[in-house]
């Protein structure tokens, strides 16, 4: 059977989509499936698959986005794909893989965290409306045979907004990678990593990972962090343009000792060995992988009804999902109330993790593959 996989970019090095695509193409190629991966935009090559450049003539970013859509199936089925699974919006797939819901959801959710001016451009835009565009003709498309999303949260926008059945759809919860986040059982090593953040074993540390500050809830995290116990340290890890402010607001709060900025780090898996818990406090989050990780990890994480990952949350875990994000009041008290219970729950978290390993990914892709192929 031969499989092509769609991509906007491909780039093996990269996060969140490019590493869920280079993982679904390794267990297909392993299963026996002959997999080709098509992108317009090639940032590095492999010798694991073939790979085809669809590129877009130079059109502008949103007519690029349209021609893409457009071609890169076709291209796909020219060369003789048995199945196209695309992790781009594309208007001709026989599966849509959707990592963050219909992108109208997301415009909508973004006016809680936007500035005026940004909600207006966002509005005005050509590239936010043809992305709208090429969503419902892919949804509507008489190929499409199945959707997956990574997530329950992702699987009802997507049935509420293109009016999807329930049998056309699937949920597909990533997998974490057991072997790469791992618990920190050694004392003298955990003390290690925490001196790089500057903390003491007597404060508890706090670690928030990503980028998109905004979106992430940062601004309430910090608004919040005086009502968290004083000896908290609150440590900060990813980039974002306006990461000074974020910086300034801390200061003004008086928290310049207590929220530290490490900027991007290339060892997160590392640093969040040091961590006590996880904060991720979105305001809209597909899933949230890092959450997954941090509990790999043996860190029990802060997460919100807004985020993905809450589904997969053990009971003990859930007392620590925020409604609101934006209700300093219920985040300082499930923060202070999880950072209580942290060492506690450490198994626990990693217990839970344990159950999302990559190999039950594959499992249920192949299953969704074979039923897809069967309708062929």
């Amino acid at each position: 059977m031969r499989i092509a996989l769609i991509t906007r970019r491909f780039d093996p090095a990269g996060g969140g989509t490019e590493r869920d695509l280079a993982i679904t193409a390794r267990i297909l190629a392993q299963a026996g499936r002959r997999v080709t991966i098509y992108a317009n935009e090639i940032r590095a090559t492999t010798a694991e698959w073939p790979l085809r450049r669809v590129a877009a003539p130079r059109l502008g970013r949103a007519l690029a986005l349209l021609w893409f859509a457009c071609a890169a199936g076709a291209a796909a089925r020219r060369d003789g794909a048995d199945i196209v699974l695309s992790f781009a919006r594309i208007v001709d797939a026989d599966i849509l893989r959707s990592g963050g819901g219909a992108h109208s959801s997301y415009v909508r959710a973004a006016r809680r965290w936007q500035t005026p001016l940004a909600r207006f451009a966002m509005r005005a835009s050509p590239y936010h409306r043809v992305q709208m565009m090429v969503e419902r003709r892919g949804f509507a498309s008489p190929r499409l045979k199945r959707a997956i999303a990574v997530s329950n949260l992702v699987r009802d926008d997507l049935m509420r907004t293109f009016a999807l059945a329930p049998t056309k759809t699937a949920t597909l919860y990533n997998g974490v990678e057991l072997d790469r986040f791992t618990p920190e059982h050694d004392v003298p090593a955990r003390n290690e990593i925490r001196r790089d953040f500057d903390v003491t074993d007597s404060h508890p540390a706090v670690m928030f990972v990503g980028n998109g500050f905004a979106r992430k809830g940062l601004r309430f995290l910090i608004e919040a962090w005086p009502a968290v116990r004083h000896d908290a340290r609150l440590i900060v890890v990813g980039t974002d343009q306006a990461a000074s402010s974020y910086a300034r607001r801390a200061e003004r709060l008086g928290l310049a000792a207590r929220v530290r900025f490490l900027g991007r780090r290339s060892d997160v898996e590392r640093l969040i060995r040091g961590a006590d818990a996880l904060a991720l406090p979105s305001l809209f989050e597909p899933f949230g992988n890092v959450a997954l990780e941090a509990m790999a990890a043996g860190v029990p994480a802060l997460t919100t009804a807004l985020c993905g990952v809450a589904e997969v949350m053990p009971e003990a875990l859930r007392p620590f999902i925020v409604n609101d994000p934006s209700n300093l009041d219920e985040l300082a008290t499930r923060m202070n109330a999880l950072i209580e219970a942290a060492s506690a729950l450490r198994a626990i978290a990693r217990a839970s993790a344990e159950r999302f390993t990559w190999q039950r990914y594959a499992r249920e892709l192949l299953t969704i593959i074979e039923a897809v192929a069967d309708r062929a």
